[in-house]
């Protein structure tokens, strides 16, 4: 009869530990729990622009413009061959904040690095000839958004003392977007474009976490693995125009329509429990598997950039404004709580960029360099720092047929649970390659 009480208690240790242990991981993730990840996701696309801290609406006029301004192509003389490679080092740290109480039960310092590096883009784009303005055709791929992330947490006691938990989240994978668009001149200093795009990419999300406890003598592990797959395919719109009243000044602005998304996921849930004592017979294991299938509808997104232009230098700023309030769950598994979710926490969304590029003649070389604001879509009243990123870059001519262009980012934003308490930081590096040649 003890016995049978000992483990009927020793079971509700462990349904008290697993809910914990939920806590806390929602406590410094607490975002992840009304996240879209495709949604003000901008990893940056071409390697110039990123040195320029992701602008070109106003000046973009080479296959990335399929991108930034498809009206862009009609700037485009020569046909170009583009390619580009891109490096992530993502970094996740999280701890306790300095000067923080130290309580009885806190969050130890942990650190993970997770690197990357994937091909990032590719185009091409031929312009028709014409005997007055410009018609211009691109075909191009591009990586638009990443995944890629990871997070480390460690709980235990002030003393030391079991129970503690671990935990590890990995996630990885991206968007690429195809395109075909085109773009003709309507009069000499007009120029108008659109680009069709169909939005393919992969999501691979892993959670770890073991925890310990010891109860009547004996120490009791609990692990828990988490395997999530989403496949996301879908397809829009992007509409832009270019001005260029004279030789030192231009505007443009772009219009992306809804993108309309379909996410088939794959999961398994998986716990297991055991015991050091092998003679203890309180071991089970749960394993849960699903297939939903989730559709989505991204708002419309508006652009809108200036450019100026003078012997050597090109000074330019970018503004996108994206209402992620109607970001809209059309299919899915509990998508009325979903699309509540989206009303009570997501939020309109500013997102904005500065760049600066300098010529060097005598080297055929230029140096850029940027910042932008990336916010989240989402409100939090844990998020310390929103997403930032300054960026460097350098490009240079070759025989005046090919470009090599480098570029640099630095991103970094933090969460802080003064409750709890713990910090949570993020950094990110990003190394841009692209190599173009233009016959």
């Amino acid at each position: 009869m003890f016995r049978k009480l000992a483990l009927f208690q020793i079971f509700i240790l462990v349904f008290i530990f697993f809910f914990i242990g939920i806590a806390f991981s929602q406590g410094f993730q607490e975002w992840k729990n009304i996240e879209e990840p495709s949604a003000a996701n901008f990893f940056g696309v071409g390697t110039r622009y990123i040195g320029m801290g992701g602008v070109g609406v106003a000046f973009a006029n080479d296959a990335y413009a399929l991108v930034y301004n498809p009206a862009g192509l009609a700037k485009v003389k020569r046909i170009e061959l583009a390619l580009g490679m891109s490096h992530q080092r993502f970094g996740n740290e999280t701890g306790r904040p300095s000067g923080a109480k130290l309580l009885p039960s806190y969050y130890l310092s942990g650190k993970k690095i997770q690197s990357n590096t994937r091909f990032s883009s590719a185009g091409l784009v031929f312009p028709v000839p014409t005997y007055r303005g410009s018609l211009v055709f691109g075909l191009g791929v591009n990586r638009v958004a990443s995944f890629d992330k990871v997070f480390k947490y460690t709980y235990g006691f002030s003393s030391g003392e079991l129970p503690f938990a671990d935990e590890l989240i990995s996630e990885s994978g991206g968007i690429y977007v195809w395109s075909l668009g085109g773009a003709i001149d309507i009069s000499p200093n007009i120029s108008l474009g659109l680009g069709l795009n169909y939005w393919d990419g992969k999501e691979n999300y892993g959670l770890k976490r073991d925890q310990i406890y010891v109860a009547y003598g004996d120490t009791f592990t609990v692990v828990y693995d988490d395997e999530i797959s989403d496949d996301y395919s879908g397809f829009n719109a992007k509409f832009g125009i270019l001005i260029q009243p004279n030789k030192y000044l231009s505007f443009g602005g772009t219009l992306d329509s809804p993108v309309w998304l379909t996410i088939d996921e794959e999961y398994i849930l998986r716990t297991d429990s055991m015991s050091s004592d092998p003679s203890d017979s309180f071991i089970y294991y749960i394993e849960e598997t699903g297939y939903p299938r989730y559709k989505i509808t991204h708002p419309y997104s508006f652009s809108f950039g200036g450019a100026l232009n003078f012997k050597n230098l090109l000074l330019s700023g970018d503004f996108n404004y994206t209402d992620w309030t109607q970001l809209d769950y059309r299919e899915g598994v509990d998508i009325g709580e979903k699309n509540r979710n989206v009303k009570d926490f997501y939020r309109e969304v500013f997102r904005w960029h500065i760049g600066a590029e300098y010529v060097i003649p005598q080297l055929s070389a230029m140096v850029r360099a940027g910042y932008y604001s990336d916010p989240f879509p989402f409100e939090s009243k844990s998020l310390k720092t929103d997403r930032q990123y300054f960026s460097l870059g350098l490009g240079f001519l070759i025989d005046k047929v090919m470009t090599l262009d480098i570029a640099w980012s630095h991103g970094f934003y933090e969460f802080e649970y003064p409750n709890i308490p713990a910090i949570e930081k993020y950094r990110t590096n990003k190394i841009f390659i692209t190599t173009a040649y233009r016959l």
